[in-house]
């Protein structure tokens, strides 16, 4: 038996929280369609559409590389997953360090995963605030 949805959810934020961008690769490698894509609110300074595992991939690699000016999220954490199957909502929460003046931001999102015949096809993600990005976002 293959591995569930929500186990691609867990093993994805667990590399990011641990910053393995081998374990990352590893996920989108086995469990993305070449198609996959993520989507963040157009106005995050980052917001937008990515399509592709092979961007994905280097995407996500790049912010879990020491030194990396890539901006990202720091100290993640998966705290709930909610759904199986072809769609499954993963609770976050991180820190997010703003490239332009390097304070952190404590923040939260929702991402909505969807999935075909068990591999990743769109990643849509929701935060509580983003029209206000530099401003601290509780849950």
């Amino acid at each position: 038996m293959g591995q569930s949805t929500v186990d691609t959810v867990r093993l994805f934020y667990q590399a990011i929280h641990d910053g393995d961008a081998e374990a990352i690769e590893a996920v989108i490698d086995r469990s993305f369609t070449q198609a996959a894509a993520i989507v963040w609110p157009p106005s995050l300074p980052h917001g937008g559409r990515i399509v592709g595992a092979r961007k994905l991939r280097g995407l996500f690699a790049a912010i879990t590389k020491p030194g990396s000016t890539a901006p990202g999220p720091t100290n993640l954490t998966l705290v709930q997953t909610i759904g199986e199957g072809d769609e499954v909502v993963a609770w976050i929460s991180f820190d997010w360090s703003d490239p332009s003046s390097g304070t952190t931001i404590p923040n939260s999102a929702l991402e909505l995963w969807r999935f075909t015949d068990g591999k990743v096809t769109e990643i849509l993600a929701h935060y509580w605030d983003h029209t206000s990005p530099a401003q601290p976002q509780n849950a």
